[in-house]
This record gives structure tokens, sequence and C-alpha cells, in this order.
């Protein structure tokens, strides 16, 4: 139903404009509910390639900070000019992690586009970077956003659960397979 609703809008739309040309008038906002459904649909296809991408890519040693600064500069480019303060704890001597870099990416950046989406582009963000047990590292990602409701916790991270507007429910979905397909966990 994730696809099938905006196709449907679309579909509607185009039969609007359609009935709309052909009355002469303008067709403005049919255009642009288009544009907006099929920029829809693409977000929620790319997310599902990349929640099927399972075995793509090369395994190497990752220098989790590095990608973690990465996905902040991705998250909060600074063109945007997002009001965002963004401190870092993170420990000197953190051991490499053995993974693909672009699953490691993927789960940084949905966490922090979350966060600034939760935030509306304004407020802090402190990331903390710690050692764990037999080599692991301890990523903790907090934001001033207004939190999570104790009713949509059980539920977050199930493909296709989503309280935004526009997600497609995929996110933290993600995140926990990138995660626990090396043997990691997320809470």
């Amino acid at each position: 139903h994730q696809l099938k609703n905006p196709l449907g809008i679309i579909n509607n739309a185009a039969f609007t404009l359609q009935r709309t040309v052909r009355e002469g008038k303008t067709i403005t906002q049919q255009v642009q509910i288009i544009r907006e459904e099929v920029e829809r649909s693409d977000r929620i296809i790319t997310e599902l390639m990349g929640y099927a991408r399972l075995n793509e890519g090369r395994v190497e040693k990752i220098d989790i900070r590095e990608v973690l600064d990465n996905a902040v500069d991705q998250a909060f480019p600074a063109a945007a000019k997002y009001e965002v303060q963004v401190t870092r704890d993170y420990h000197p001597a953190l051991p490499p992690l053995l993974m693909q870099r672009s699953h490691l990416s993927e789960v940084f950046l949905n966490l922090l586009s979350n966060a600034r989406d939760a935030m509306n582009g304004k407020g802090a963000i402190h990331l903390s970077l710690q050692n764990g047990e037999d080599y692991s590292v301890l990523a903790t990602i907090a934001d001033t956003g207004p939190g999570i409701p104790p009713d949509k916790l059980p539920k977050i991270f199930e493909p296709y659960f989503t309280t935004k507007e526009k997600g497609s429910g995929l996110g933290l979905a993600i995140v926990k397979h990138n995660t626990e397909i090396y043997g990691g966990t997320v809470r």
C-alpha cells in the first residue's frame, strides 16, 4: 500500500488534469500533486532497494568516527543552514569495525535524519562513541526532539511503520537490519 497510495493519487491527478485541460482551466495544482507523489514513490523505492540490499559491496575495516562525521555532513549540509548544534564525545582509541561502509552509513544517516526531522531542524544532537565489550563500539545519538511516545516504541523497528506524513517506515527497519547482520543491537 506504500506505493499503491501515491500511484492512485497520481492517477487521480492525471485524470483531473486531463479534464481540466479539456475545460481550459489552470493545471498548476494537479501538476504539483503529481510531482509530490512521484517524489514520494521514488523515496519509497530507494529505501526498499536499500532494505533489500543484503550482500552488496565489500567488507572492510572502517573508522566509525569518519563514517559518523560524514553522515552528519550529509544529514546537516552547511548550505541548508540548519540550526542544530552537534557535540561529539568520541573515545580516542576505538577499534576498527569490519563491515560494509554503506551499511554503517545508512544506519547513521537514518538516525540523524530522524533526529533532524523530530527537532524540525532546530536543536542539539550529542554523538558518543565509546568502547564496548569484545572490541565492539557503543554509538549513541541523542537529540533534543520530543522523543518517541511509549505506545509507539514496540513498533518503531517494524518495516512500513511510520509516524511521518511522507515517511516510508523503512528507516529504522534498515537501521535494525544493518546493525544486526554484524551482531550488533539497536535500542
